[in-house]
This record gives structure tokens, sequence and C-alpha cells, in this order.
């Protein structure tokens, strides 16, 4: 029963990601969960302080953020909302080197300046022209600083809104993929499955072994004795190299069996990814 009540349409996506957590943190770890988180969000917080206290930094990080086409933003918020996911579960990333946990060094100054004003956005607030953008984000910092979230009061006070954030990042994703199709650029070509090529970094990262004489299931060419070939991860089939690369450019999937390896485009790594929440969250309420 507590089985299927976890994957029930009504099941919101918050509570999903709540069974996720408790499915795959101990109780004991949850404090350094929460430390972690903590910290992450003062960084955030100072490095926003800092652009707001510095009006050559502030104008510069304003003027990257609006030099960018709309789909440019509307990725960079969606790299927002996935790596909140990721740090609440870090399942998700066990050795931590998921390539959306970092933000891109050029536009991170541009990335918060987007996320804050996405917080602080209101037609009443903004409805003179030009808006005075930097106003408007000090006094929501001010107000922010001085909130039980800004303080830090409660370990939920610091969880909270990385859980808001996480539970968005699944319906942003659907929302830009709507828009994408309408445009006629969905996630991947016809031939690429609508998935997007896997990761650059996660590519990178497969090892190297030695061919053992069995056929390349994409070439269909013998793998020879001695040559190195690449296996893909974690199913641990074997390519060649150039097989493999070219096929992961297209896809994020293995040619034999369609296990996943991160893809490089957000909205696809979010469908990914949040189908393990999904799966985490089943486990919880099985074992419950």
């Amino acid at each position: 029963m507590e089985a299927s009540h976890v994957h029930s349409p009504t099941l919101s996506s918050s509570e999903t990601i709540m069974a996720a957590l408790l499915s795959s943190i101990p109780a004991a770890q949850f404090p350094s969960l929460v430390r972690a988180i903590a910290a992450d969000a003062r960084r955030q917080r100072g490095r926003l302080a800092f652009l707001l206290l510095s009006p050559p930094h502030f104008a510069r990080a304003l003027a990257r953020l609006r030099s960018m086409p709309l789909p440019a933003k509307a990725a960079l918020l969606g790299r927002v909302l996935l790596r909140s996911l990721l740090l609440l579960l870090p399942a998700l990333s066990p050795d931590g080197s998921h390539h959306l946990l970092s933000l891109p060094t050029p536009d991170l100054d541009a990335t918060l300046l987007l996320v804050a004003m996405c917080d602080s956005y209101s037609p009443a607030a903004s409805s003179t022209s030009p808006v005075d953008w930097h106003a408007l984000l000090v006094d929501d910092a001010v107000r922010n600083a001085l909130s039980i979230s800004g303080l830090g009061a409660t370990p939920w006070a610091s969880v909270a809104p990385y859980l808001d954030a996480a539970a968005k990042c699944r319906r942003f994703a659907d929302v830009v993929s709507e828009d994408r199709e309408v445009a006629g650029v969905g996630i991947g070509s016809k031939e690429g499955g609508g998935r997007g090529g896997a990761s650059h970094a996660a590519v990178l990262a497969l090892p190297t072994a030695a061919g053992d004489g069995t056929p390349c299931a994409i070439c269909r060419e013998e793998m020879a004795p001695g040559r190195g070939v690449c296996v893909v991860r974690p199913c641990g089939h074997r390519f060649h190299w150039p097989c493999a690369l070219r096929w992961l450019a297209r896809r994020n999937t293995c040619p034999c069996c369609r296990a996943e390896l991160p893809a490089e485009d957000p909205l696809a790594e979010t469908r990914r990814l949040w189908r393990a929440v999904e799966r985490m969250a089943g486990d919880s309420g099985g074992c419950a």
C-alpha cells in the first residue's frame, strides 16, 4: 500500500523529493547534509552581497545577463534548479563530480542575478520603467537576510529553499521542452532519441580496457585483442572508442542495454535524474 502511494499521480514533487531523501539519507547523516546546504547558501548570499555592494561588478553581471538570449537564460535557470536537487540528494552524484553541480564561471554572477530577479519580481514592484533592479534586489536581500531562512534558525530553514527549488526543476524542464517543441528545436535530433548526448565529463571519465576479440555492437567489427576500447558505465559494455564517441555525442544511452549516462543537456538530465528520484521514493515507500 505504501509503495503504491509513492507512485500516486497526486503525489507532489516536494513529497517525492522528501520520500527520496528519507530513503537515501540515514538520520545520522542529516545534520551533515544540512550543514553543507547552509554553507552553500552562505556562499551564494555572500557573492550576491558583493555584487550589490560593488556597482562595477553589478553592472557587468547585469550587462552579461541582458546580452543572453532567452533560451540561454532558461538553461541557466534550469541548471540552478537541478543543482538544488543534486545538493539535496547526494546519492544522485555519489562522488560529487556531477557536471551540473558547478556553475560556469563566466556566468556565475549573471546566474545569481537572474535567480535573485526571479525571486524578487512582482508586478507591483516592477511597474516602473525602467526597473531599478539594484534597489529592488537590495531590498529583497535585506528582507531575506532577516528571515528565518536567512538566519538559519532551524535545520529546516536551511533546507526549505533548496527543496522548493528542486521541486520546480521537473516542471520547469517540461515547460521549456514544450516551448522547444513549439519552436521546432526539441532536445536532440530524431536519431538522437530526444535525449541529447552524454555529458562531456561523463564521456571523459569512461575507462579504457583491452579488446577481447568480440564484435563492437555499433560497427560490428572485431575489437582486436590488445587494443584499447571504451567501457561504458555503469553497464560495462565495450565498444571501439571512435564508435562510442560518435554514439554518445548524440545519445546518452548504452547501445546494447540502454543504460543511461548523465546528459549534457540540462533538460534531458533533469528527466534522467527525476526518474532516479522516483525510484528512490519508491524504495522509501516499500520500506515503510
